[in-house]
């Protein structure tokens, strides 16, 4: 439980402010039930109190008191406010900012920088929470492959970049595995299928650092990472769902950020590597953090509203399609993101340990110092896609990842950790607008197979550019091989102008008309 409390002299005016009920994008309030010295909107008399409940808002519980007594001066007024967030988790973050907003009412057309540009129910407040809670699992456990494949192959392996590219390429080919998962939230549900892979990608992780041979180690990585990111795109579509228009690319950024935490974990036990050529074997005992958190998340993890109407109403409902305009625009910008970013991700550890001769704690360092800032451009990545544009907000991140994620690869010194740095946080503007466009632009019975088929897609360009990455780099360097594959994101660039608006639009305008001809009408998409 959250308190917060605050005395001051205020006019006539300022105490006749502080008694109207608030209605902002922070809270709704109505006055309790029992007010003490008469009905709102009546004069204030020098002396008395009034009470506020909020009926709109993330909180469980919240109340807000106004005392006041006049002086010479005008009138002292004490104001309290006591609030349960709907968050199952988080507390710790946001009751701190609650605190600061809580009794300062929002000037018109503002809004805290935290804020949703929504303002969201207790249902869809503890969906998000619950979201990125998974995420943080996601994360470590889709990130273990990328930063200890260079130290595995060297220790049951031969070091070499190609092997290592042929790794990640094998892991990737498991996308079916992704597909076959999403493609039965459709019909099971995106919960359940969500939980099923979220406890096998755990296990997985776990066994993989057990693994007596690269081959062993491939294949567990194969389920590991495929179910992993199963199991997010499930989850990511269940709050795509059930959240208002105008704050569905904030909830998708908010869960980048716990997935970026989660990956962390991998990350800040890299130093562990340096302890002997089997030191990754620990790396991987760390996904055991991973168990709790999935055992906690699937308390709070509800089915989507849209998605259970979805069923009751299927066999009434015409079918729905899939607009085959959307898919090859989205599908044809994945691919050319990846070709680029699946690679330089993955080869980076590789890049600084052979070629700069970084060991795991100082590629640890430089993680962190370029990648924490990053959270930034998420941050406003999803604010203006929500409350601008989605294609105008993908547009500069996608060059800013092309020319600073390349020229990382030649460089060395400041820096390189300047276009590291620069890479990171103007690249991030791209997470929130590409991520919420993949659920936004398909209808609720086709959802998760869309997602599925464009995440086969998106995996085609990574196995491609990681196989081309391997053979130019062990061949003529990483810097040329990074150069002609940032070509990919600049034509992503040119496309992202055709991208359709989709903020501020229900899930249902924008796919009403995917019904096949002849078929009646849907209630919902």
């Amino acid at each position: 439980m959250g308190s917060s409390r605050q005395v001051t002299t205020l006019d006539d005016r300022g105490l006749a402010e502080r008694l109207r009920p608030r209605d902002d994008p922070f809270v709704r309030e109505e006055p309790a039930p029992a007010v003490v010295d008469g009905a709102e909107g009546e004069p204030a008399p020098a002396d008395g109190e009034r009470s506020f409940t909020g009926v709109e808002g993330p909180f469980r519980s919240y109340r807000r008191r106004v005392a006041w007594e006049s002086t010479g001066d005008g009138h002292r007024v004490e104001e309290t406010a006591e609030w349960q967030l709907a968050f199952p988790y988080w507390r710790w973050l946001y009751d701190p900012l609650v605190r600061r907003t809580v009794l300062r009412p929002l000037p018109r057309g503002t809004q805290p920088w935290w804020l949703f540009p929504d303002r969201l129910s207790p249902a869809q407040s503890t969906v998000v929470a619950t979201m990125a809670l998974f995420n943080v699992v996601g994360g470590i456990l889709f990130g273990m492959l990328t930063q200890v494949t260079t130290f595995v192959s060297a220790d049951l392996g031969d070091g070499s970049a190609g092997q290592q590219t042929t790794v990640f390429a094998v892991v990737r080919i498991g996308t079916v595995l992704t597909f076959v998962a999403l493609a039965l939230t459709d019909r099971v549900g995106r919960r359940r299928i969500a939980l099923w892979c979220c406890w096998i990608a755990a296990a997985a992780t776990l066994l993989t650092g057990l693994a007596p041979t690269l081959v062993v180690f491939t294949v567990l990585q194969l389920v590991a990472r495929n179910l992993a990111i199963a199991a997010l795109i499930a989850i990511d579509t269940i709050v795509v769902e059930e959240l208002p228009p105008g704050s569905r690319a904030m909830a998708v950024g908010l869960g980048t950020l716990a997935y970026g935490l989660g990956a962390g974990a991998p990350v800040l036990s890299l130093p562990l590597v340096d302890l002997a050529p089997w030191g990754w074997r620990l790396v991987f005992a760390v996904g055991v953090v991973s168990l709790p958190l999935i055992l906690s998340g699937a308390r709070h993890l509800p089915e989507s509203s849209r998605f259970e109407t979805s069923i009751a109403e299927r066999r009434a409902a015409p079918r729905r399609r899939i607009r085959g305009s959307r898919f090859l625009l989205l599908a044809t910008m994945f691919v050319l993101v990846n070709v680029f970013v699946a690679p330089a991700s993955q080869l980076q550890n590789d890049y600084l340990r052979t070629e700069r001769g970084f060991s795991g704690l100082t590629i640890t360092l430089l993680i962190i110092v370029t990648s924490v800032p990053g959270a930034l451009g998420v941050m406003a990545g999803g604010r203006l896609a929500d409350t601008r544009s989605r294609r105008w907000t993908v547009l500069p991140g996608l060059l800013a990842t092309a020319v600073f994620g390349s020229v990382f690869f030649w460089l060395a010194g400041p820096s390189m950790w300047l276009s590291a740095l620069l890479a990171s946080v103007l690249g991030a503007l791209t997470i929130a607008p590409l991520g919420v466009l993949g659920a936004e632009l398909f209808p609720t019975a086709r959802r998760g197979g869309a997602r599925g088929a464009l995440n086969v897609v998106a995996v085609g360009g990574s196995v491609t550019g990681l196989l081309v990455a391997g053979a130019l780099a062990d061949r003529y360097g990483f810097g040329p091989a990074f150069s002609l594959l940032a070509l990919g994101p600049l034509l992503a660039a040119a496309l992202a102008v055709w991208i359709p608006e989709t903020s501020g639009r229900t899930l249902e305008q924008l796919n009403e008309d995917t019904a096949d001809p002849g078929g009646g009408r849907s209630a919902g998409t």
